[in-house]
């Protein structure tokens, strides 16, 4: 019975968080957000500006504030909070095309 439970609950995963490829969030709560959750707290601003970034467009963005900040920190991030840390992100550091 568990593992049909969290077969279930993989296969609702993806529909539960935002994995789009046009950010649209506000920047400026991405920055306290950031501020907050990840500057110094976690890591410090030169993981952004390495030369083997691993967030390589805007989804892998969103996807690596998932996993790190939602799942592996335990950060209760709502999908807008998401959204505009990864817009944050992506006007600050990264520059993708939207």
């Amino acid at each position: 019975m568990r593992v049909r439970t969290g077969l279930a609950a993989l296969l609702l995963l993806p529909m539960a968080t935002p994995v789009w490829a046009d950010l649209n969030g506000d920047a400026r709560h991405g920055g306290k957000l950031y501020s907050k959750y990840c500057a110094g707290q976690c890591h410090t601003a030169k993981v952004h500006q390495r030369d083997n970034v691993r967030a390589t467009n805007q989804a892998k963005i969103v996807s690596w504030i998932q996993r790190q900040c939602t799942q592996a920190m335990s950060q209760n991030l709502s999908v807008q909070d998401i959204e505009d840390l990864a817009t944050y992100l992506n006007d600050k550091y990264y520059h993708y095309d939207h």
